[in-house]
């Protein structure tokens, strides 16, 4: 469970075993730019940074609301107790995905800004090396159906623990250079009941999401085939 750090302002730390020295500076993307230490910005639906640390490289990410609500507010959240916020729940998450030798993203730190009524969040995480996500690979190439085996077989295994991902899609699938297979962003996940409707669900969610890039993208390299190979790894 993450050890939980207030601060002299109104930030509160909360920090994994094993990543000392973390403070509330290393929640700013300014203050790694001052040392040069800000390796990379990448804009989608928000802003992560990529960061050098004395940890290793990372990732940061600010917490958005979606919806109609960020419409108007995109940062702020009401305040509740630390250990019921999205980034501590995330970040808990992380540390036993770890502890059950999922391949997931390894947990760093997060932090809670409180303003009256309402507060921000920020996680960190380590990046995951020489990886891709599914979306930009499959915007390259085609996969080998070994590969797309090997997708299926590591989302059983996140089933195999009733590990529930709110958004499985290709976007949160990354490959790397040796085609180990990643899942990331488990924001609003969690450890469910043993129930097959769920876990036909994530799957239905899943191929929804390469149907739609299929349908925007012509060179968007998915097909039935593919998802089928998915399907046999999956229920090997």
């Amino acid at each position: 469970m993450p050890s939980i750090h207030p601060t002299a302002s109104s930030d509160i730390l909360f920090i994994s075993p094993g990543n000392p020295g973390v403070t509330k500076e290393w929640f700013t993307p300014e203050y790694w730019h001052s040392q040069d230490r800000l390796i990379h910005t990448a804009v989608g639906r928000g802003t992560v940074w990529f960061l050098d640390t004395p940890v290793g490289q990372t990732v940061l990410r600010r917490y958005r609301r979606g919806g109609f609500i960020a419409k108007f507010n995109t940062f702020h959240f009401f305040t509740q107790p630390i250990e019921q916020t999205r980034a501590f729940k995330e970040l808990a998450l992380l540390e036993r995905l770890q502890q059950l030798g999922l391949p997931a993203p390894k947990p760093v730190a997060g932090m809670i800004r409180r303003n009256g009524l309402f507060y921000q969040a920020w996680l960190m995480t380590q990046v995951i090396p020489n990886a891709k996500d599914l979306y930009e690979c499959l915007q390259q190439t085609s996969l080998e159906e070994a590969v797309w085996q090997r997708i299926g077989r590591t989302i059983a295994e996140f089933h195999k623990h009733n590990v529930y991902h709110s958004d499985l899609n290709c976007h949160n699938i990354m490959i790397d250079t040796s085609f180990q297979v990643w899942v990331i962003d488990f924001d609003k996940c969690s450890i469910r009941n043993d129930q097959k409707s769920w876990k036909k669900e994530n799957l239905e969610r899943l191929k929804r999401s390469f149907l739609k890039e299929q349908g925007k993208h012509a060179q968007f390299q998915f097909s039935e085939d593919a998802w089928q190979a998915l399907l046999q790894g999956y229920d090997a």
